[in-house]
């Protein structure tokens, strides 16, 4: 009953906040789609018994046919209405439901959403959205089909109360067994969200155009669908076996409820040969017990599928919605301008992990400073930009901006500070305009800064050319046809430009050169200078020589800052850096200076 009520509240606040108006004549219309069918049997019976009675036929016939039509077509109209009216309705909650979701989803920590835990939980709130949405439907649905099974089965218990009895318990198994089915399926499905992930990624790669090269390129189409195959018949097999149960036991129940509603009907036809009742009376009888036995079906369908299986499933959705998130930093000290920021002996692991991926960091980084972070994959480097910028939080230790600690300041303040390249950098369908300007939205009409940034990232005279309709030209063709496809380093270069664009004090690099040819590549570390003057500047690279330019050096390896100085410095030590350095001197671009 909690759940129920709490249900009511959170799926009628959807509706309410969506269209008040538009949710009472729903309600109206639903009722009087209910009740109008049953008074059209009503006008049915006299129309059959004026047509027995053959001395009586005449002009006293077309009040009832007229009567007849004129209700059919009302039942027509209000049925368009009513679906309109839901329709409209639906559209607004769903949108509300999916704003509301998008808000919670920015405030979840990232300690949250980077688990299967948390990626579960969250498919199952998104899943649930129509639930949540469709239940003041449900409730008044139910409300309406009750009131046409009161109408109906007073009727038919008033002419004979014991085989109104007789078929309504007979329709009671087949509930029963849809309810049970009903609980295993949702059982099932929630069982099965990994696989149903993991099947589904399949088939992206066999038919997104993305992956299409590398799968063209190693023949994955064949081992990729098997395994596309195997997923999806252990998914198959799965609810084929549940759903042969669910068939023999609705085949089996509908024969148990068919044999009350034919006896029934057997015996009403007795008393009509018997001449106790006549025809119009038979066809109203059996008419009223189809509408009861269709209608109680109804009710305890509504009752337990809409009703109280939605309510149940809802637990998912206030486990979603209420689930605790860490209170924004909003620290009352005003962050103007970057001074220093310092990792005191801080220690972190991912979630759901017992390996920490920094133990004991301690470094400083102040303003103007150009440092770079080396170490093999997995040492810890890109964790560090995440802490930077309080995507998670550490688990010991202290991270300190101008001497303050972080929760000194609002959160959002300190990310002004940042402008960042991520190595694994998102590719927009968005205009070009959008894309750069992301970083800073009041900016985006400035035409100008816009093209400076993609000049200095070498990306402009690349595509200008593709342009259709210059800055405001699709990158894919996701939106428009005409569209401009890119290479993922030229989609690599957009992501620098927006870096760029934000003009932050503290510039991020992680990986800039990931996916760039060596020209590009050459002309983002010789001008790593000149881009970051004036800035402070954080960068990752796997191209040692890059660090030459940096005046601070920080070595990762384990977790664990092993080294750190100038190039110079790291070099006289002959440890890791010395050694990963020696190993790729040759390969870089960066020459040396004598």
């Amino acid at each position: 009953m909690r759940s129920f009520f709490k249900t009511v509240r959170f799926s009628f606040g959807l509706l309410y906040k969506s269209s008040k108006l538009m949710f009472a004549a729903y309600f109206l219309l639903q009722v009087a789609c209910s009740v109008v069918p049953l008074m059209s049997v009503y006008v049915l019976r006299d129309l059959l018994n004026a047509l027995v009675d053959i001395e009586s036929v005449g002009w006293s016939v077309l009040w009832p046919v007229c009567l007849y039509a004129v209700i059919l077509i009302s039942l027509i109209v209000l049925q368009s209405m009513d679906s309109l009216l839901h329709d409209l309705m639906y559209e607004r909650a769903m949108h509300k439901y999916a704003y509301d979701f998008a808000q919670k989803m920015s405030v979840l920590p990232m300690s949250f959403i980077d688990t299967a835990e948390g990626r579960d939980k969250i498919d199952e709130a998104r899943y649930l959205m129509t639930t949540a949405v469709n239940f003041p439907t449900y409730l008044i649905r139910f409300l309406s089909v009750a009131a046409s099974f009161v109408i109906a089965y007073m009727q038919i218990a008033s002419f004979n109360i014991g085989f109104s009895l007789l078929f309504i318990s007979l329709s009671v198994p087949g509930i029963i067994f849809q309810m049970v089915f009903s609980r295993k399926a949702d059982r099932l499905r929630r069982a099965q969200a990994p696989d149903v992930r993991k099947f589904c990624y399949y088939r992206w790669m066999l038919t997104d155009a993305w992956p299409a090269k590398d799968v063209r390129m190693y023949d994955l189409t064949k081992p990729i669908s098997k395994r596309y195959d195997e997923e999806k018949k252990h998914y198959r097999d799965a609810n084929k076996k549940l759903d042969k149960k669910k068939m023999w036991a609705e085949l089996l129940t509908e024969l148990v409820k068919r044999s009350g509603e034919i006896a029934f009907s057997i015996f009403v036809i007795i008393k009509a040969v018997s001449g106790e009742i006549g025809v119009g009376d038979t066809a109203m009888y059996i008419s009223f017990a189809v509408a009861a036995i269709e209608s109680f079906e109804g009710v305890a369908g509504i009752l337990v599928y809409g009703v109280i299986r939605s309510s149940a499933n809802m637990k998912y959705v206030f486990d979603f919605f209420e689930r605790e998130t860490p209170e924004r930093k909003t620290g009352t000290r005003k962050l103007e301008s970057f001074e220093s920021l310092v990792f005191d002996n801080v220690y972190f692991k991912y979630p759901a992990s017992e390996t920490y991926v920094l133990q004991g960091v301690s470094f400083e980084l102040k303003k103007g400073d150009k440092l770079s972070i080396v170490g093999v994959n997995g040492s810890g480097k890109s964790t560090i930009v995440k802490l930077m910028l309080g995507l998670y939080e550490i688990e010991s230790g202290t991270v300190l901006i101008n001497g303050y600690p972080v929760s000194d300041y609002d959160i959002q303040d300190v990310r002004r500070l940042f402008s960042a390249l991520f190595q694994s950098f998102v590719q927009y369908p968005l205009t070009l305009r959008e894309n750069i300007a992301l970083s800073d939205l009041d900016r985006m009409d400035n035409d100008k800064e816009i093209e400076s940034v993609l000049v200095k990232s070498g990306v402009f005279d690349e595509i200008k050319p593709k342009l259709k309709n210059g800055l405001d030209s699709f990158m894919t063709r996701s939106f428009d046809d005409e569209g401009t496809e890119l290479s993922r380093g030229q989609w690599q270069k957009i992501a620098l430009s927006r870096a760029y664009f934000k003009n932050a004090e503290i510039v991020i690099f992680d990986e800039p050169s990931a996916a760039l040819d060596a020209e590009a590549e050459d002309r983002i570390f010789k001008n790593f200078e000149t881009i970051a003057d004036g800035k402070t500047s954080v960068m990752i690279s796997h191209r040692i020589s890059s660090a030459r330019i940096s005046n601070k050096i920080i070595v990762l390896d384990g977790g664990k800052i092993t080294e750190h100085g100038t190039h110079d410095e790291l070099m006289e030590l002959s440890g890791l850096y010395a050694k990963l350095y020696n190993l790729q001197r040759n390969k870089y671009t960066i020459k040396e200076e004598e």
